[in-house]
């Protein structure tokens, strides 16, 4: 699956006020717990790998560069519990590919989501806890790019923003690195 999708950073007063200007189709609280070499070999690749528990449920996900800013290939498998490893072997079978490692659990990030649905678009919008920080941020997915730039100028009114700094942020897995790098 090819993912779409605009992301922001917000601040915490920018996050209530979406809070309250929308009525949530879902909530959804998700613990992604980050996986990866001693030396980070597959954050240096531009990979992610996670396993995302819902609801007592794991799945394993890999998320991998398209060459486009705003897209990532995410292939999933689900899993029937949480391991503290995984062999490079797994990996390989999930993207079909030969060349990835083992890796070891770095930690967790915990989130929960609003979200809402519109034709062609979704707003997720989440608040993120991981080595004892809050963030928050807002993605927009989107199989219609229109739709989102559309359902984007209204979020950007809603927090106040004229423009946007930027349209895909540093997402969840590199906020949790860089603090993950300064704990360790």
């Amino acid at each position: 699956m090819i993912e779409n999708e605009f992301k922001l950073m917000l601040n915490e007063n920018q996050y209530k006020n979406l809070c309250e200007k929308f009525v949530w189709d879902e909530k959804i609280s998700q613990i992604n717990y980050y996986f990866d070499t001693e030396n980070l070999s597959l954050s240096e690749r531009g990979i992610t790998c996670r396993v995302r528990e819902i609801s007592g449920e794991f799945f394993l996900q890999l998320k991998m560069p398209t060459g486009v800013d705003f897209s990532r290939v995410e292939l999933e498998k689900k899993l029937e519990f949480l391991p503290e490893k995984i062999d490079g072997k797994t990996l390989e079978n999930l993207a079909e590919n030969s060349c990835f490692p083992d890796v070891k659990m770095l930690g967790d990030l915990q989130t929960n989501r609003f979200v809402k649905r519109f034709d062609g678009a979704e707003i997720d919008l989440d608040e993120s806890k991981y080595f004892g920080k809050t963030d928050y941020e807002i993605e927009i997915e989107f199989t219609d790019e229109n739709s989102a730039k559309s359902l984007l100028k209204k979020v950007l009114e809603i927090i106040g923003e004229n423009s946007p700094k930027e349209l895909v942020c540093k997402g969840k897995i590199r906020r949790f690195l860089q603090e993950y790098k300064a704990k360790f």
